[in-house]
Parts: C-alpha cells; structure tokens; sequence
C-alpha cells in the first residue's frame, strides 16, 4: 500500500494559515509578559505574613486546575448573568486563562528564588550601609532572575505549545485553521505535518536560546 501526500491542496489556505500563525505569536507573547510581570508581583507577597497562609493554598488551587479547564471556565462563565457584562472573545478568555496558568507558576518560582538569594550577602551589603532598594536592584533582584530563567523559558516554550489548546473554543489560531482545512480538503495527516512543522520553526529558537542560556556564565554566577 502507498500513502498518496498531497500538500498542493493547502496552498489556498496559506494566508488562513498566516494569519493563523500570527494569532499564535500574539497569544504566546501576550501571555508570557503580562504572566511573568504579574508573578513577579505576586510572588514576594506569597511570603508575607498573615497573607501566605491563604495564597499559598489559592496559588497551588489554580496551580492544580489543568489549562483547558481553565479556558472553559474563563469562556462559558455566565458573566452576563453574575456581573451583567458581555462574554469575552474566543481570544480574550484564552488570554486570561493562559496569563493566570502562567502567572501563578512563576509567583512560585519567585517565591522559591527570593529564599534562595544568600542571606550573608544580604545582611553584608546592609552592614556596608546599602540602601534596600539599591539591595534589590543589584544583589537580589539578579540573583532571583538568574535562579528562575531556565525555568521560565520553559514555560514560554509551553506557552507556544500550549495556545494550541485556544482553538478548542473557537480561537482562530493554528490548530483551528489546519481544522478547518482538513473539513474541506478532507487530508488530515498533511495539515498536522504543517501544524508541526511551524511549531518546530517557533521553539526551535526558544530551545537554543535555553542551552546557550544554561552555559552562560552569567547564570552560573552567585551573588
């Protein structure tokens, strides 16, 4: 038995596939910045007295909830209903479900780096006459960033991957595009070798990116 390929019948979904591809970009980057700043800003606050025994447990709670549970629930949530505003778009609910998976990940990994920085360091630069803030800027703040990069690269190449999950809801990004063309072309082996190779070209770079980052010295190095 042969496989007959035929690619040629997705030519005229290239600009379907392009636009897809954008929503894509957009989608994982969105997320990957508003995530990572508000897990920055969350995750000292996890340390703080009289708060971290009730965030600490809501962090892992949402921890816990799987992403395509978190999707459903930002876009079928009755928000006419309890709030008396319109739903958000297939894009929007994707947005926040994958800036609040993103989000409480990274406040952990903060959380996790802010007790990791050297506490002889500290209380050496303090003893020397140091600002707090200048403390922060230039002891504690790039040891915290060199502890959690590896990590959150990870997490950005997940984000990639992971949006692909948008498409479940009508998000008109990759996934849903090559889902649409197999409709109508009736090749479903031939678009998800497409899907796949444009997520090889978008992680790719991330994955090199995060060896060479490994090597650095300027991440081997400790305050």
């Amino acid at each position: 038995m042969r496989y007959d390929w035929d690619f040629g019948v997705f030519w005229p979904y290239g600009w379907a596939f392009a636009r897809g591809l954008c929503v894509t970009i957009e989608l994982s980057f969105l997320t990957s910045v508003a995530g990572t700043v508000l897990g920055i800003l969350l995750g000292p606050v996890l340390r703080v007295r009289g708060l971290s025994w009730w965030l600490l447990p809501f962090n892992d709670i949402a921890r816990a909830v799987p992403l395509l549970v978190l999707i459903f629930l930002f876009y079928y949530f009755p928000y006419r209903d309890l709030l008396g505003i319109s739903a958000p778009s297939p894009f929007v609910a994707a947005f926040l479900a994958l800036t609040v998976s993103q989000a409480v990940f990274t406040a952990d990994l903060v959380r996790a780096a802010v007790d990791g920085v050297s506490r002889q360091t500290v209380l050496g630069a303090r003893a020397l006459g140091l600002k707090e803030s200048t403390i922060w800027r230039y002891l504690i703040l790039p040891d915290i960033v060199r502890q959690i990069a590896p990590a959150m690269v990870a997490f950005y190449i997940g984000n990639i991957k992971l949006s692909s999950l948008a498409s479940v809801i009508g998000c008109q990004e990759i996934v849903f595009t090559a889902r649409v063309a197999m409709g109508q072309t009736y090749r479903s082996l031939e678009a998800w070798l497409i899907v796949a190779g444009i997520y090889i070209l978008l992680v790719l770079p991330f994955a090199w990116a995060a060896r060479r980052l490994e090597r650095s010295e300027w991440l081997k190095r400790r305050t």
